[in-house]
């Protein structure tokens, strides 16, 4: 299996990097921090907003008031997991493994689309006082991850965001600023003063990714051409390329995917890997062989078209995200198999074993009380400590008498999915080719992609 070296970390190709949100929620981010060893040395994304505490927010974390005592994030990370234990987030029985966070390669994104909210309303929406002090955040940004020795940072942008929680779509003030900022201008003003600042900072530690955009696949091959123009001016080059906006079908223009015939797959589970595969064979058939990371373009069904068309890593927050789909109520009827409307976590069935052997079921999140209780683990870390489907749900159940053992069978849940998701990077890597993968793991979601491939 290929792999980067990353300050003397080995960075396979592909690699899944697993989302740390803790700093922008509570519970069960906690708890992913705590049970860490179960994904040792699988990458992580780390949300510049949520950690540095320079904008306050809903879930803002005490543990980041003061970094400046910790000589890498790393570090960091080992002393919060360290405070959360003595806290007591941990389920009694459990016997905490020794781990270090250092082993890990720490990718940095800025979480931009935020902070632009927060600085725009910080200038009253003034549109040109707004370029100004975005810029002004970018350097902030960047010696805050020089600091904390961050291995790689995404370059600062505007960025976008998928879901309109925070009350975006209410706020007419900064309905009315987005439209009338020209976000094509302001994002290569900030790749630009990322060049300049690193040519100014030659020691500079984390290697840099230079950001993407474009609203159709013209505009995201224009992009990349501008990026690359601009190397030429300063005689400089980025260490790689990060992929933003096309991580879901709903918020790309449709001449992403308008030529694709769905009529033997369907569309669903197979039309968001289209942006992703594409925009990844556009950037590379541009950069040669410099590092491609397709940002939150890591769920299950893009893996795969995201490394034959040219991604050497993706991140999605999916995998964990999906245990917090649990209510109370759900703890009372776990073992109750009949489909209900009520919230659950969801399980991730399918993919491929340990030992390397393709699963029978279909690739998809399940509630848990509708995976039956006799359903065979994969054999990933988190499955040999449950043993069985049966255990996770009686944890799970335990949550009005015991909410640590509840909080644990959601992490072996959500652990186990970012292992699959690991997995898969680990046996695509193995297979030159499409189809060659496709022939030895023919599932129903590898023939559908390998037909979708064909018509890229």
């Amino acid at each position: 299996m290929a792999a980067l070296d990353v300050h003397g970390k080995k960075l396979p190709i592909p690699s899944f990097f697993q989302v740390y949100n803790f700093g922008g929620g509570n519970g069960d981010k906690d708890r992913e921090i705590v049970y860490s060893e179960y994904t040792g040395n699988t990458p992580a994304l780390v949300n510049y907003y949520y950690i540095n505490n320079r904008f306050p927010h809903l879930f803002q974390s005490k543990l980041f008031d003061d970094t400046s005592m910790f000589k890498t994030v790393g570090d960091l990370y080992n002393s919060i997991r360290q405070k959360l234990i003595k806290k007591g987030e941990i389920y009694r029985p459990y016997q905490s493994k020794a781990y270090d966070f250092n082993q890990k390669v720490f990718l940095l994104d800025s979480g931009a689309f935020s902070i632009v909210k927060a600085v725009a309303e910080r200038v009253h929406y003034d549109v040109h006082r707004f370029h100004e002090e975005i810029l002004k955040e970018a350097v902030e940004y960047y010696d805050f991850a020089n600091r904390l020795r961050f291995d790689i940072v995404v370059g600062f942008d505007l960025g976008g965001k998928y879901t309109k929680k925070d009350g975006e779509s209410t706020n007419q003030d900064l309905i009315a600023f987005l439209s009338e900022i020209d976000s094509d201008t302001i994002n290569m003003s900030l790749t630009e003063l990322t060049i300049q600042y690193l040519q100014k900072n030659p020691e500079y530690y984390p290697k840099v990714l230079a950001t993407v955009h474009g609203h159709t696949p013209t505009a995201y091959e224009d992009n990349v051409k501008r990026i690359l123009l601009l190397e030429q001016k300063y005689h400089y080059q980025f260490w790689g390329f990060a992929l933003g906006g096309i991580a879901s079908s709903k918020q790309v223009d449709k001449s992403w995917y308008s030529d694709i015939d769905f009529s033997d797959t369907g569309k669903r589970g197979f039309i968001d890997t289209i942006a992703p595969a594409r925009a990844c064979r556009i950037v590379r058939n541009l950069v040669g062989t410099r590092p491609i990371h397709a940002l939150g373009c890591g769920g299950y069904q893009n893996i795969t078209l995201n490394y034959y068309c040219g991604a050497t890593s993706f991140d999605a927050a999916s995998p964990v995200r999906r245990v917090g789909d649990g209510s109370l109520v759900s703890t009372k009827i776990v073992f109750d198999p009949t489909p209900v409307k009520t919230g659950f976590s969801k399980f991730f069935i399918g993919g491929i074993n340990d030992d390397g052997t393709l699963r029978t079921e279909d690739c998809i999140y399940v509630k848990l009380n509708e995976v039956p209780d006799t359903m065979l683990l994969c054999g990933c870390k988190a499955c040999k400590d449950a043993e069985s489907v049966h255990n996770i749900k009686y944890l799970y159940s335990l949550k009005e008498h015991d909410d640590e053992a509840n909080y644990y069978s959601r992490q072996l849940i959500g652990l186990h999915a970012v292992l699959q998701h690991r997995k898969l990077c680990e046996v695509i890597s193995e297979h030159p080719t499409v189809d060659d993968f496709c022939k030895a793991y023919p599932s129903k979601l590898n023939q559908g992609l390998l037909k979708i491939y064909q018509q890229l």
